[in-house]
């Protein structure tokens, strides 16, 4: 982290790997995705191919990502049919239990 806020393109590129896969961290997407567009906007290749992949994992695993979603099915009655947009996610379950997925959601109002 200290060499990401140096803004060594490397450094901040291997942040968003982190972030994306949730090593030594809570996973964030949307994270992982802010630290791949600073590693390309400092000259890291490597980053525009992450950039790729992590889009790519978003429209597979977590579509309603940037989409408005009305929340059901939680364990909190009080956020039962309160809309917003989806502005995260976090793939907590690994690649091989998606019922630990969830995503962040911005409510209205």
């Amino acid at each position: 982290e200290k060499a990401a806020a140096q803004d060594q393109p490397s450094a901040v590129s291997s942040l968003g790997t982190m972030y994306g896969n949730g090593e030594g961290v809570t996973p964030s997407w949307r994270r992982a995705r802010e630290y791949y567009e600073r590693a390309i906007e400092l000259g890291n290749s490597n980053a525009v191919k992450n950039m790729q992949d992590a889009t790519e994992a978003i429209q597979q695993v977590a579509p309603l990502m940037g989409k408005r979603v009305e929340i059901h099915g939680t364990s909190r009655a009080d956020m039962n049919g309160k809309r917003g947009v989806a502005t995260d996610f976090h793939p907590m379950g690994g690649r091989k239990d998606r019922t630990k997925d969830r995503y962040t959601v911005k409510l209205d109002g």
